[in-house]
């Protein structure tokens, strides 16, 4: 008997409201990306506690809106963490909702997952084009 492909996605700290949209969001990034197994956890922390994570981890003393952590690559078992306050921000900044921003901060975390960087100008245009492609199938 075949077992079925594990496919985990949660959400915490998040407006109800909001997850339908951020885990279609997810799900159509892992589609892409032709990913069948995955378990993500997906957690909205407030600014102080991702510069915490951002200094630990990156040795990047400042506030990122999102952070990715692999876990088990081949699986793709990982954790995400978006800023709560740096998301919101963002949002009046590029002038769209709260749920838009935060459904492209998953797209971002799922990808730098996936493995995608932006680091470099030139990863960060692969990984930005990616991204828009799959915000306009999310939002058409």
């Amino acid at each position: 008997m075949n077992n079925p492909n594990k496919q985990i996605i949660t959400f915490t700290g998040f407006n109800k409201e909001n997850i339908p949209v951020l885990k279609k969001a997810a799900l159509l990034t892992l589609e892409s990306e032709k990913k069948k197994e995955f378990e993500i956890n997906f957690i909205l922390i407030s600014d102080e506690d991702i510069k915490k994570l951002n200094s630990k981890y990156r040795k990047v003393r400042r506030i990122t809106d999102v952070i990715s952590f692999l876990i088990v690559e081949e699986l793709l078992i990982g954790d995400i963490y978006i800023a709560r306050a740096r998301s919101k921000k963002q949002a009046k900044e590029f002038n769209h909702t709260w749920q838009n921003e935060l459904a492209y901060l998953v797209i971002h975390g799922v990808l730098h997952l996936c493995g995608y960087s932006d680091y470099t100008v030139k990863n960060r245009k692969i990984m930005f084009n990616k991204q828009e492609g799959i915000c306009k199938c999310l939002f058409c």
